[in-house]
């Protein structure tokens, strides 16, 4: 649609090219502090707050979902949609949470996650999903198992703030400390 969206501890900003809009609690928003985006393959813009849950801009209207509704954390640090049109939900401290439009599906460390803090996500060509932790390397969920890297699998740090696949299949790290890893 032409805007790129920004997310602020003062509320959800978007700009066309000449000028900002801000969206805060008044306009629908659950809380000002935004700390993570995604547009959706619909066009859709979902927002990760830093407590409030998630939301999501249609255009026209905020929709809000949280605890209550079956996040699993109301922390919102990435999010990432895969290639059956579900949205992942990394959170702080609580694990992960998978939306498929209608109901929620939670995961922690007690199913297998390496952390509950979810840094990045990502979707390999295998439609195996990377999730990247705050101090336990990466965790590979096939769709049925969770399987672990750290450093003894080669990786140069614990806290992987992003990944990325490229066109032949590698995926590339980007850790807090330790440089890039592939």
């Amino acid at each position: 649609k032409g805007l790129i969206w920004i997310a602020t501890a003062r509320g959800l900003a978007s700009f066309n090219g000449e000028e900002f809009t801000t969206y805060r609690i008044k306009n629908g928003l659950p809380m000002n502090q935004t700390i993570s985006l995604l547009e959706d393959k619909e066009g859709n813009i979902w927002i990760g707050t830093n407590g409030k849950g998630v939301s999501k801009w249609d255009g026209k209207t905020f929709t809000n979902y949280s605890k209550k509704d079956g996040l699993v954390g109301n922390i919102i640090l990435s999010m990432y949609e895969d290639n059956n049109g579900n949205i992942w939900y990394g959170t702080q401290g609580k694990g992960v949470s998978k939306f498929d439009g209608s109901t929620f599906t939670n995961y922690n460390v007690d199913h297998g996650l390496g952390n509950n803090n979810i840094l990045s996500i990502i979707q390999d060509e295998n439609n195996s999903l990377w999730f990247g932790t705050f101090g336990n390397g990466i965790t590979r969920f096939n769709g049925k198992s969770f399987s672990h890297y750290e450093q003894e699998e080669g990786l140069n740090d614990l806290y992987v703030r992003s990944m990325f696949e490229d066109g032949r299949g590698n995926i590339w790290i980007g850790t807090d400390g330790g440089g890039v890893s592939k």
